[in-house]
């Protein structure tokens, strides 16, 4: 799993061609290896924050076939995709431009910003601008079934724990 990275003022474009050199040049000797490119928030000149770049890096990359992704709410969030109001909707436009057989992690977290800030500032489950409700309609989604969460926040071992029981208390809830 990685970021996919940044263009550094030379364009998206460019960026674009850059990482695929790169992602050729690292899976050429791994014939067995799969990559998944992390969804990104857009901060600065970074190159993944939209469904549209990373199926550039899949469709152009030589081993684009061996390509998978892990969508990270805070960054997806903060890219500009409203899991919040529109989880159907952003969940069936990654399927339309990805394809959600490519999807093999989330990344859960809230947000510390406004949808579409292209921050990428983390914050505890339920302390952001995401919210505990979006978040576990994230986790109970049906298009998400079997697929692995990673909990990523800005926390201790204790933090965690309570973000876990929450999460799990909330999702029995719903009845699932």
């Amino acid at each position: 799993m990685l970021h996919p990275g940044s263009h550094v003022k030379a364009g998206e474009e460019e960026g674009l061609k850059k990482i695929v050199e790169g992602l050729d040049l690292a899976m050429q000797d791994v014939q067995d290896v799969q990559i998944s490119i992390e969804t990104m928030a857009g901060k600065g000149s970074e190159i993944g924050y939209s469904f549209a770049h990373i199926r550039y890096l899949m469709d152009h990359a030589k081993y684009g076939d061996r390509l998978r992704v892990c969508l990270d709410t805070c960054h997806v969030w903060d890219g500009g995709y409203d899991i919040v109001h529109d989880l159907d909707g952003v969940l069936d436009e990654f399927d339309q431009v990805i394809g959600l057989s490519r999807l093999k992690a989330v990344h859960l977290n809230d947000s510390i910003n406004g949808l579409g800030s292209h921050k990428d500032r983390h914050a505890k489950i339920g302390e952001g601008q995401i919210g505990l409700d979006a978040l576990v309609n994230v986790v109970c989604h049906p298009a998400l079934e079997g697929i692995p969460f990673i909990l990523e926040t800005p926390n201790d071992d204790e933090g965690w724990k309570r973000e876990i029981s929450l999460l799990r208390e909330r999702y029995s809830m719903k009845g699932d």
